[in-house]
C-alpha cells in the first residue's frame, strides 16, 4: 500500500452511511491496486514483468467497470423494489386514500426516485406513468386527494402551478 493511500485510510474514519462507507472502501481498494500496479511498472526488471503489468492493468480496468455496473444495477434494483415491493416499513401508506391503489403507486414512485419536491406537472406525469389515470378530471381529483394527505406539505403556491414537499418518510 502506498503512503498516500495509507494516509487516506487513516484520516477517513468512515462515511455518513453504510452505503457511502462501502463505496469509499471499494474506491480506496481500487486506488491501492492501481498504485501497486504503478509501483510494479516503475520497478519492472524484465519483459515478463512488463507483460504482467499489462495484464494487471486490463484486470484493474475490468474491475472498475464491473464495480461501476454493480452500483448502477444496485440503484436500479432499489428503485424497482420501492415501486413494486415496499414492505411497508419504509413508509406508512395508511394516510393515502385507502380505497385507491393508484395513489399508493405514485407515492411508491416518489419514494423510489428519492424526490423531495414535486410540482403539479410532476404529479401528472407520475400518475400517467404509473397508473391508468388519463382523464383530466380524474387526474385533478387524484392529485387533489393525494396532496391533501399528511404525506405532503404545500411548499409554494404559484399562479399556474403548486409545489409540494414530500414528507411521507419523515413521519
Amino acid at each position: 500500500m502506498s503512503a498516500q493511500s495509507e494516509s487516506a485510510t487513516n484520516s477517513d474514519s468512515g462515511g455518513d452511511t453504510e452505503r457511502l462507507s462501502r463505496r469509499e472502501r471499494i474506491e480506496r481498494r481500487q486506488r491501492d491496486i492501481s498504485d501497486g500496479i504503478t509501483d510494479l511498472e516503475n520497478d519492472a526488471v524484465n519483459e515478463q514483468v512488463e507483460q504482467l503489468v499489462g495484464l494487471l492493468r486490463q484486470m484493474d480496468t475490468e474491475l472498475k467497470r464491473l464495480e461501476a455496473r454493480n452500483r448502477q444495477l444496485t440503484t436500479r434494483l432499489k428503485k424497482v423494489e420501492a415501486v413494486n415491493g415496499l414492505s411497508g416499513g419504509e413508509i406508512d401508506l395508511g394516510d393515502v386514500s385507502a380505497t385507491d391503489h393508484r395513489d399508493e403507486k405514485v407515492v411508491k414512485a416518489i419514494v423510489a426516485d428519492g424526490v423531495n419536491l414535486v410540482s403539479l406537472d410532476d404529479l401528472r406525469e407520475l400518475y400517467r406513468g404509473h397508473t391508468d389515470v388519463r382523464d383530466p378530471e380524474t387526474l385533478k381529483d387524484r392529485i387533489k386527494t393525494l396532496t391533501a394527505t399528511d404525506l405532503f406539505d404545500l411548499e409554494s403556491q404559484g399562479l399556474h402551478s403548486n409545489t409540494w414537499r414530500f414528507v411521507g418518510l419523515e413521519s
